[in-house]
């Protein structure tokens, strides 16, 4: 399976940059450093969580190219969803396609590795652990009553075998691990995840990567202390993207745009890789070729049109999951009468659900961690909400009936973005409390600094006072506000306003702050998302004022570390 819909396994080719890959450095850098230990003899296992087609199978990839081309770990990619339909399949296509990896570099075609009769017509029959090994298996599976037990083990301590036998360690990538619990039906299996706990004792050229679309079922497997891999993988959440990185991967896509079109997307996706590349591409449909004059008006159209009309990428990948993790539940309505609640009005406690829901607060307990074991929901600091707002948005507007056609008159459209921006606007102003502190330390950490003044929206350089004190203003009177007044010990000061938001800054702003500013004897800097207007630009240039966007904000925060 793949996370972004775009690049599935079965078409990679390890020796081809994929073009659409964007930044996740930290991650990469983990991943580095377990191949590095690994190689030292210190294999180290992670797990690798995060939502649904935000990344994890792309990211594997990319570690996998660096490690083929540094030749000195191996990757070995497995699809357990592919290879956990019995245990007699399960360990054939284990073995062979470890060897296929050690042995093609994933290169070619696999299918001569997928049975073990076939394996030993290939490059792998010239090792003799690989021989044994497949001579084992074939006894086996010529019995008339199989050991699956014993299959499974054989499967699970074959990787060290292989390890040693070419003379590399092997760093596994582990696609859909929770299907393993599959295998579990059969007959004399038992819990696998006891035979691979027991495989993962002996290694010490084999490190594991495990990936799973389900946030909960991968928690369980590596974090619940009743599970047999307690403590023995550590986690790496694989988050949305920053402003900075959405940034980088819609111009990808669809050349550079205004400011105000990248705080759009960036505000109505929330950086989900995903909700980036359906939502660029659509906007650059809908600007006939040429995105660089839309602002945010075009990309709330655009987003309308991927969500709310059954063409859509993002409204089938919505009504995907919405089917699939509704269809067998127990409680169906319920479930759904839950999911139109928490729709209208997010972060809900339980006491104020189970009241709307007209139901007991401990049978609504029971239906919200249903939702949670699906990663619908999520519970933060007893308040319920989702866990992802684009679909909380289409879930909303599925409940009241409202969908699009392809070509919506243009009173409805105005109608629907109106609703659009309200929505998310109120999440926005959530982030710009967040990037309103971001900031302050942002300052604490520049203070005494000297940097490119194109980042404040001046020419040359421009040293950055030496700020011993930076908080949030009040006057006494309650009339002003500042998101920072910063102080120096000379007595210098700057007064700082951040507009996170989907509207450009413009001159009615900036003369505000700089009252505010002459007010408390200070240097106004203004910060927005969005940009400014041509005019609030030429404002500024005349006052004196500081200015900041998005991507200078990111430059800024660059150089602090």
């Amino acid at each position: 399976m793949t996370d972004l819909g775009v690049t599935p396994m079965t078409g990679f080719n390890p020796t081809v940059p994929y073009p659409l890959f964007t930044n996740r450095a930290n991650e990469l850098a983990t991943l580095e450093r377990v191949a590095e230990d690994l190689q030292r003899g210190h294999p180290r296992h992670v797990a690798l969580f995060g939502l649904r087609r935000i990344g994890k199978t792309l990211l594997c990839q990319e570690a996998m190219r660096r490690l083929l081309a540094a030749d000195q770990v191996l990757p070995v990619y497995l699809d357990l969803e592919d290879l956990c339909s019995s245990p007699e399949i399960f360990t054939q296509r284990y073995i062979g396609l470890s060897c296929f990896w050690a042995l093609e570099r994933g290169r070619g075609s696999a299918d001569a590795y997928r049975t073990a009769a076939n394996l030993l017509q290939t490059k792998a029959a010239a090792i003799p652990d690989v021989v044994r090994t497949a001579s084992t298996l074939i006894n086996e599976l010529g019995k008339q009553k199989t050991d699956h037990s014993l299959l499974l083990n054989l499967a699970f301590e074959f990787p060290e075998r292989l390890a040693r036998a070419v003379g590399r360690p092997l760093l596994y990538f582990l696609d859909e691990f929770p299907e393993l619990r599959i295998l579990s039906n059969f007959p004399g299996v038992g819990d696998p995840l006891k035979h691979f706990r027991a495989a993962l004792q002996g290694v010490s050229q084999v490190a594991y990567v495990v990936t799973g679309s389900a946030i909960s079922a991968m928690t369980h497997l590596v974090e619940d202390h009743a599970s047999p891999l307690f403590l023995q993988f550590r986690g790496l959440e694989l988050q949305p993207f920053t402003a900075e990185d959405t940034q980088a991967l819609t111009e990808k896509l669809t050349g550079r745009l205004l400011p105000a079109a990248h705080a759009a997307i960036y505000i109505y996706t929330f950086g989900h890789p995903f909700y980036v590349t359906a939502l660029a591409e659509r906007l650059h449909d809908l600007a006939g070729g040429a995105p660089e004059t839309a602002g945010a008006e075009q990309v709330a159209h655009a987003f309308l049109l991927e969500a709310l009309t059954d063409r859509g990428l993002i409204y089938n990948y919505c009504r995907y999951v919405y089917d699939v993790s509704l269809q067998r539940a127990r409680g169906y309505g319920i479930l759904k009468a839950l999911l139109q609640i928490l729709a209208a009005e997010d972060g809900l406690v339980l006491s104020e659900i189970a009241r709307r829901l007209r139901r007991q607060a401990s049978a609504t307990r029971g239906y919200l961690r249903w939702l949670a074991d699906v990663d619908l929901v999520v519970e933060r600091d007893g308040l319920y909400c989702y866990n992802d707002p684009v679909f909380r948005f289409w879930v909303a507007q599925m409940t009241q009936g409202i969908q699009l056609d392809a070509f919506p008159r243009p009173e409805d459209l105005k109608s629907h973005i109106a609703n659009l921006t309200e929505r998310f606007q109120r999440v926005s102003t959530q982030l710009g409390r967040a990037k309103e502190s971001e900031i302050r330390e942002l300052l604490r950490k520049l203070a005494g600094q000297t940097v490119e003044g194109a980042c404040f929206g001046q020419a040359g350089v421009l040293r950055i006072p030496p700020f011993n004190q930076v908080e949030p203003y009040r006057s006494p009177d309650g009339q002003v506000e500042l998101d920072a007044l910063a102080e120096a010990p000379d007595g210098t000061r700057w007064a700082v306003e951040v507009k996170w938001r989907l509207r450009r800054a413009g001159v009615k702003e900036l003369a505000q702050l700089r009252d505010w500013a002459t007010g408390v004897q200070a240097r106004a800097w203004c910060v927005s998302q969005a940009g400014f207007t041509p005019e609030a630009v030429a404002f500024a240039g005349e006052h004196g004022i500081l200015f900041s966007t998005a991507e200078d904000l990111a430059a800024l925060t660059r150089l602090s570390g």
